[in-house]
């Protein structure tokens, strides 16, 4: 009796146990027949409410994350008009994200970024900039942070428009910002304007413009494995502009700027 009662309760473990992993499997991974309805789900969506478009769906794949499936939408004849349908693991559709990236222009936006980062980095990581960069990129900005004043000329979202080509480089002079952190022995203002000038100089000669650059200059760290230990001192520029990078004047437009940068740090931990 007691052997039949031990076989059993192995048994029951052994089911749990299987159960168990197969659980957990099924949340890191799915399973075959939720991705299928997936996909099943998503074909009847796009057949109801894109039925006159040549929409076909990339690739279904599973996130841990969101517990479901993320559907990839594509158009073959539409380099923007990606989009993602979100759908459970009982497949239920949960989100459609195409008014936001289609009809909202974030894919455009999106390939717009990452065009004018390719052509920022082309010059930042070229063997003739001659700084040491810590961390270094072009963003293309389309929507202000809450807060900031308009640019007047720069291109909102809602002007954006899907497949047209854009000459990023132009593009920039409204809408581009520089971010830079550069490592150097020598902090100084003039150090910062030298930086200044030079990454200028080198970005017109490559046809990227920009509007504004945020300017960290700071020491090397002690260790390059610890970068955040690093003697004292730092100049922090931010939102420093292109029609302000000048040689006349300059020192004196960077010594106000790290003054209202430093102030706008202090207003922003004082209101935390």
């Amino acid at each position: 009796m007691k052997k039949r009662i031990l076989k059993i309760a192995a048994f029951i473990l052994a089911v749990a146990l299987i159960y168990g992993v197969a659980c957990f499997a099924n949340s890191l991974v799915g399973n075959p027949i939720s991705k299928m309805m997936a996909r099943r789900t998503a074909q009847k969506h796009l057949e109801a409410q894109y039925a006159d478009t040549d929409y076909v769906i990339d690739s279904v794949s599973y996130s841990f994350k969101v517990g479901g499936y993320f559907v990839h939408i594509v158009s073959p004849s539409s380099m923007d008009g990606n989009f993602t349908l979100w759908v459970s693991m009982l497949g239920k559709l949960t989100n459609d994200d195409y008014a936001s990236r289609v009809e909202g222009h974030r894919n455009v936006a999106s390939r717009l970024f990452f065009e004018y980062r390719d052509m920022v980095d082309g010059v930042l990581n070229s063997y003739a900039y001659p700084y040491t960069v810590d961390m270094g990129f072009g963003d293309l900005e389309f929507q202000r942070e809450l807060g900031e004043e308009p640019i007047e000329g720069a291109l909102e979202l809602s002007d954006l428009v899907n497949d047209q080509f854009y000459n990023v480089g132009e593009l920039g002079a409204k809408n581009g910002k520089l971010v830079l952190y550069i490592d150097s022995d020598t902090v100084t203002y003039e150090k910062a304007a030298e930086i200044l000038l030079k990454t200028k100089e080198m970005m017109d000669g490559a046809g990227i413009s920009f509007y504004s650059v945020h300017l960290v200059l700071r020491y090397p760290p002690y260790d390059a494995q610890e970068s955040y230990k690093r003697p004292e001192g730092e100049i922090n520029l931010k939102d420093f502009l292109y029609t302000d990078i000048e040689e006349d004047g300059l020192i004196e437009r960077i010594v106000k700027c790290a003054e209202e940068t430093q102030a706008d740090y202090n207003r922003q931990d004082n209101e935390k």
